[in-house]
Order: C-alpha cells, then structure tokens, then sequence
C-alpha cells in the first residue's frame, strides 16, 4: 500500500522544504516517490533544480515530482461537464472561473486517487495549516448546503427526511442536475477519506517562535479533528548549537525554549529538528536533510474512533488543545465542532442520533456519546 505523508504547518518554505527533503531520500533509499506540490511549479524548480510540469516528471532515479497547476485543473473539469450545464452557465468557459480557496487540495487527491498506485511513498506539500484546513473542510461544508437546498438522497448522510424537508422545490429542477450537485458532494467526501486511511498521515512543520506555536495548539488539533493523523512534528529551520558567545545567541536560546516546550506539548507524537541550511539549494542538499529528517515509521495514529470503551461514541484525540479552545452545537444530525477559527460538522453515527448526548473531555480526547 502506498505511503502517503501530508507536509503541512506554518506559513513559510520549511514546509516545501521538508516534502522534497524526505521525497528525495526516500528516493535514494531505493523507494519508488512522488513528490507532489500545490505551490506555483516556479517554487519546486528553485527548490529541486530541475523543471517541473503539472504532469509527474522525473527528477532523480525513483523520484518523480509534480505541481499541480489549479487553474487549469478546474477549467479541464468545467469542460468536461460544461454541455449539461444550463444555458446561461453552458457559456461560461473554464478559463473564467475564479478558484475557491481550498479547490487545489480537491484536485491534488483526484491527481492521487489515480497515481498513487505507481508508487511506494506520495510526499504532498499541502502548504500552510490555514490552506489545508479550509480544504479539508469544503466536503463538509458542500453536504451542509446540499442538505438543506435539496436534501441529501445518497452517500453519507442520506435521508429521506431531509429531502423532505429541502429548501428548494426539486421537482422544477432537472434530474440530471440535481445528480450532479448530490455526485459532486459524494465525491468530495470520498477523495477526503484518501486522508483517513492507515496509509496516510501528517508531517506538521512548526516554525521555532512564540507565534507560531501558538497557531500550532490550535491547528494540530483541527488537522485531527478532520480525520487526518498527525504522525510527528518537524520544527525549524532552527540555528546550529554553539553559538553562546555570538550575536545569535539570545535568537539560538529562545528558539531551544520552543524546541523544548513543542516536546512537553505533544510527549506523544515524534519531534525532529529541521536545522538551518547553509548548503546551496539541490537534491544532494535535501537528501542530506531528507536523511536528518528520517524517523522511520511512527506508531500509526487514530484521530476518530466510533466507540469508546466499548460502547458507541465519536472519540477524537485532540492533542495540545488549551482548555478553553474547543466549542460544541448539535444541529440536526451533525456535531459542529469549533476549534479556535476552523470548525467542521461532524456526521453522526447512526447509533448516537435521535437521543440525548453528552460530551466530555477525557485526557486528550473529546468523548461524544449518549447520555445515561
């Protein structure tokens, strides 16, 4: 089964930087890998020194690398269903549509649902926790719409109550569209549950400052709150040791005190350094990162479980969350769970619906089952 590793967290170009590091040494290590970008290609060229296309290019011996070019991926999509549009839509041409925020994430795990099976590790450099959240959130989000403009007739979800009680009169709406609009919101849930898989897991790069950790107590947490397993912490770029007595020291002391705090914070998940670079960008450069940032294969990690101490539940470990970050609405059948400013809109499971429930924090879990 093909590894997947989600390279995500602060804003900045260590998050890139550690995708091709570890895509690189997987590849020298005699791993077949697809180092898989949703930045702009210019960014992976300076980066890799090479060319790079919006097709899987060879780099190196076992390494392929791609960037996805979003613009395009949406106008090919739009074409594609373009002609069961109506009129005034059928119009518009692909290369008009503006791309939401999130959409490259959608398109990057159609890219993977076809090309992982060509490979033994996928390293997708997801950029920021911001970009990918927002992404993470849209098949959500879609099935909250479609639920209630015209309800939900298959896939997760599905009830007739709901297409009951739908918004818009669907019998003036054509069957076909109104097929397309509940496919389209299948599917998004589909290619998201790519990310659920055993195989797949995070790498969140948290970049060593006082601001940064604190996004990360935040974002860590939503990342599993939407099923995505955070696997370890990657921290950095960080200064070299040994620089007590120059001008850097006080930058090399405050950045060792975050290095220190992120492992108190998340004693359960691995934490490596990402140290500054002198060397000039290029493969042997990253491999030898690639190499640094090396951990193995971490315990896998279960963001979201269906039962709790035998009994039925939604169970989603929430690790390094501050006490009084976390908010809960119970709308219909979904849990809505805020996190600082991301929130998602849990499905819950048939045995929890209909019936009083209660949530508790446990550790660092949040526990929703019914209530005695």
């Amino acid at each position: 089964m093909t590894a997947i590793l989600i390279f995500t967290g602060s804003a900045g170009p260590s998050i890139a930087t550690a995708a091709a590091a570890t895509a690189v040494h997987a590849a020298s290590q005699g791993r077949k890998t697809l180092l898989l970008s949703l930045a702009p290609a210019a960014n992976l060229r300076a980066l890799l020194g090479s060319p790079v296309a919006a097709t899987p290019t060879p780099i190196a011996p076992q390494l392929d690398a791609l960037a996805l070019d979003g613009p395009a991926e949406l106008a090919a999509a739009w074409e594609q269903g373009r002609a069961r549009l109506p009129a005034p839509l059928s119009q518009i041409g692909g290369d008009e549509l503006p791309l939401p925020p999130g959409l490259e994430l959608l398109f990057g795990l159609m890219r993977l649902h076809k090309l992982a099976p060509r490979y033994q590790l996928v390293a997708l450099d997801a950029g920021p926790h911001d970009l990918l959240l927002r992404a993470l959130a849209l098949p959500d989000g879609l099935r909250w719409t479609v639920r209630h403009l015209f309800g939900l007739d298959r896939g997760p979800g599905r009830s007739s109550a709901s297409v009951a009680r739908a918004a818009l009169p669907t019998s003036f709406i054509p069957s076909d569209t109104l097929a397309s609009i509940q496919d389209i919101r299948v599917q998004a849930e589909r290619l998201r549950g790519l990310l659920h898989a055993p195989n797949a897991a995070a790498r969140y790069v948290l970049r060593p400052d006082r601001l940064a950790l604190e996004e990360a107590r935040q974002a860590i947490p939503a990342v599993q709150l939407h099923g995505l397993a955070v696997q370890a912490l990657i921290t950095g770029p960080l200064l070299p040791n040994g620089l007590e007595t120059t001008p850097l020291a006080t930058l090399a002391g405050q950045q060792a005190a975050i290095y220190a705090e992120v492992a108190a914070i998340w004693p359960s998940r691995q934490l490596t350094r990402l140290d500054l670079q002198a060397d000039e960008p290029g493969l042997a450069a990253l491999g030898r990162l690639g190499a640094q940032l090396d951990i193995g294969a971490p315990a896998a990690v279960v963001p979201i479980a269906q039962t709790w101490q035998g009994a039925p539940a939604v169970a989603i470990e929430l690790p390094g969350l501050p006490i009084n970050a976390l908010q809960l609405t119970l709308s219909g059948d979904e849990l809505i769970i805020r996190i600082g400013s991301y929130r998602r809109h849990i499905l819950l499971p048939e045995a929890l619906r209909g019936g009083a429930i209660k949530a508790t924090r446990e550790g660092e879990h949040l526990i929703v089952r019914k209530r005695d």
